[in-house]
């Protein structure tokens, strides 16, 4: 009888700590609490490749300030120098053309996502960003005895047909200041503790105002046109969805 009662007592005791276990892993959560970092790539699987993750090429790193409450941050920094030499520089019909040019470009992204409850994988949320962007370029063009400096921009000639024909000077790349706002809606899906895979939609407005090309000509200038100068502003509303998944991790 004391064989059978404590049998009877031990299945009992084993069936509430099953129970107990049940309801904790139920009411675990996977993801990052208050003073927790995250970051993420974006993965394209029509394209099968990894990339940054926005459209300005920035890395992005999260700060949960609380479980609930993250603080955005984006940089990307770059630049790009480049040199061309044509031509031949002997002889009496020597001719010679070096073409320099160097950019450099950079973002910001500072913002803020308030999480809502989800489940204990899912955290939907919303969020706002202000961004901060700017690029220089400079170029120098040595043509036999002349030289041309370029600032803020990059400059081609293009020979046009007509009568007679003639080059026209034209931009390929625009030194710019860069201001935008940006409301966003997404969601994180934690696979494993800390780990997720997510999307986010955005509803932006960007404004871009290009610089205004200056041009130094120095030596013999006839029949050498100098590129012509000018500048635009353009902006930009709408919505826009993120270049594939997010994929990122916590810790």
């Amino acid at each position: 009888m004391k064989k059978t009662l404590f049998s009877f007592a031990l299945a009992i005791a084993t069936l509430s700590a099953s129970a107990q276990e049940k309801t904790t892993d139920s009411e675990k959560t996977f993801k990052p609490v208050a003073g927790s970092f995250a970051t993420e790539l974006n993965f394209n699987p029509f394209k099968g490749n990894l990339s940054l993750n926005n459209s300005l090429n920035q890395i992005k790193v999260r700060y949960f300030v609380k479980d609930e409450l993250a603080i955005r941050l984006g940089v990307h920094v770059s630049s790009r120098d480049t040199s061309i030499n044509t031509g031949t520089p002997y002889g009496t019909q020597s001719n010679f053309v070096k073409d320099d040019r160097k950019s450099s470009t950079f973002a910001i992204n500072l913002g803020i996502e308030k999480h809502f409850k989800g489940t204990s994988r899912l955290s939907p949320y919303l969020g706002a960003d202000v961004t901060f962007g700017s690029r220089s370029s400079s170029q120098e063009i040595v043509n036999s005895q002349i030289t041309y400096n370029i600032k803020n921009a990059w400059m081609q000639s293009v020979y046009t047909s007509g009568n007679p024909p003639y080059y026209v000077s034209q931009a390929v790349e625009t030194a710019y200041r860069k201001f935008g706002l940006t409301a966003v809606a997404g969601f994180d899906f934690y696979m494993a503790q800390n780990f997720f895979i997510g999307y986010e939609f955005n509803l932006s407005y960007m404004n871009t105002k290009y610089k205004i090309p200056e041009t130094t000509v120095t030596g013999n200038v006839q029949n050498n046109p100098a590129p012509m100068e000018g500048s635009n502003e353009s902006s930009t509303f709408g919505t826009s969805l993120m270049n594939g998944i997010r994929i990122g991790y916590a810790f």
